[in-house]
Formats: structure tokens, C-alpha cells, sequence
């Protein structure tokens, strides 16, 4: 029994470490009437597959200020995956070069 415990625990712990992802991509401000948004996100070159999914374009969250500077700029950004919703992948920065 202890050990069917320990299973579950370990199973249950590595599903809560959230994916630390690194992509390459064109930084756009975005905006969106009536949804939710963080104002940026980044045109990628190719589809990436991130959490399971697909894509071409992620929501990035961080600096503005920051974003601002290198807006229309190809970047590299490594950062932590969020699902605010089921539709939306959004990265939130640690990291950002040019």
C-alpha cells in the first residue's frame, strides 16, 4: 500500500512542474476586443509544439517596456507555458534576447 502511495505522489508531483520552453520568433503587439490578451505575442517561423499542441503564434507575458524595445524584432524567449484557457498559450518570460 505504501508503495502504490509513493506511485501516486511522484506521478502527481511531476505533473505539476510546469513546461519550460525556449522559442525563436517575430515579437507583434496584438490586441483583441472583447478577449483576453496579454498584448504580445510572437510570430513563429515554423509550427513548434508546445504542451501537446501545435502552433505558430504564442502570447508572450512579461516586461512591456521591454517588449516595446524590441517589438518587430526577431527574438528568443525562454519562459514558463501557462493555459489561461483552452485555447491560449501563453509564455510567461524569464528570459529574452535579441
Amino acid at each position: 500500500m505504501a508503495v502504490a502511495m509513493l506511485c501516486v505522489g511522484v506521478w502527481t508531483g511531476a505533473q505539476d512542474k510546469p513546461e519550460v520552453v525556449e522559442v525563436t520568433g517575430i515579437l507583434v503587439k496584438v490586441s483583441a476586443v472583447g478577449a483576453d490578451s496579454t498584448g504580445w505575442e510572437m510570430h513563429l517561423p515554423n509550427e513548434v509544439n508546445i504542451d501537446g499542441r501545435m502552433t505558430k503564434t504564442v502570447e508572450v507575458q512579461g516586461d512591456p517596456h521591454k517588449f516595446q524595445k524590441l517589438e518587430n524584432l526577431r527574438i528568443t524567449v525562454k519562459g514558463i507555458v501557462m493555459h489561461p484557457s483552452a485555447d491560449r498559450i501563453v509564455i510567461k518570460v524569464q528570459k529574452i534576447k535579441e
